[in-house]
């Protein structure tokens, strides 16, 4: 199977859980925003991999900081699950195993991240706000973009599908975590991503989600009028490339 057929199988895995507006069971809003967050990621990375070999030179160093927004928004997602999220299952559900799939394509994802800052400029900003070291600039090459994509996609889509059958509500509500409980959880996860940009982590969760996603779980104001009116626009270069669907 092609990558862009294993990305797209993904989506289509995730659209049941994700479809529509959060759900007001607290179990099963859970499962819903996580699925939401696994199309986000699978639906930005199709695109970077379907542009990467048709970037007109001009608009290579948008392309570039736009594919980097999806490594920081990959590496925010899993450091959030593995020091915020999921420690606060424990001890009633064992989420140990689903953490430890992280390492199976953290060394691709790593490898991308860093070639992508290698076709920067010394000292550009990319990311949610770091900034290339000095270093030799190296030429874009998309192929390049492409195969270090395929080295880790089918690894990276395997573990986002399954964690989404790991969590279902039933198996959360079966280990005795009680509607507090996760409503503790919820919480203090959404206090915890109010403190990211909206400029960039905000406005690409937002701009990225397939439509038939009304993740993230956001007030609809800050969704149909604050991303595309005013957090995305100091950012603007970089949704010329988000996917139109």
């Amino acid at each position: 199977m092609s990558t862009p057929d294993v990305l797209r199988k993904a989506l289509a895995d995730f659209e049941p859980a994700a479809k529509g507006a959060v759900p007001k069971d607290i179990y099963k809003a859970q499962h819903w925003e996580m699925a939401g967050a696994h199309a986000c990621l699978m639906n930005g990375l199709l695109s970077v991999y379907e542009q990467a070999t048709t970037v007109p030179q001009e608009k290579q160093q948008d392309f570039i900081g736009y594919a980097l927004l999806w490594c920081a928004t990959l590496d925010h997602h899993h450091e959030w699950e593995e020091t915020l999220y999921y420690p606060m299952f424990a001890p009633k559900f064992d989420t140990s195993f689903i953490v430890a799939e992280h390492e199976g394509f953290h060394d691709g994802t790593v490898a991308l991240e860093e070639y992508l800052i290698s076709t920067l400029p010394s000292g550009a900003k990319y990311g949610f706000g770091k900034t290339a070291p000095d270093h030799s600039q190296v030429a874009y090459d998309g192929a390049k973009v492409r195969a270090l994509i395929d080295a880790f996609a089918e690894t990276l889509a395997t573990h986002l599908s399954q964690e989404i059958g790991y969590i279902e509500p039933e198996k959360i509500r079966a280990s005795g975590l009680t509607e507090a409980e996760m409503k503790n959880i919820s919480d203090t996860s959404a206090k915890h991503m109010l403190n990211m940009p909206p400029t960039t982590f905000l406005s690409y969760t937002v701009l990225i989600t397939p439509k038939y996603s009304q993740f993230p779980p956001a007030p609809g104001f800050v969704k149909s009028f604050l991303v595309p009116y005013v957090f995305s626009l100091p950012t603007r270069r970089f949704w010329k490339f988000a996917p139109k669907l």
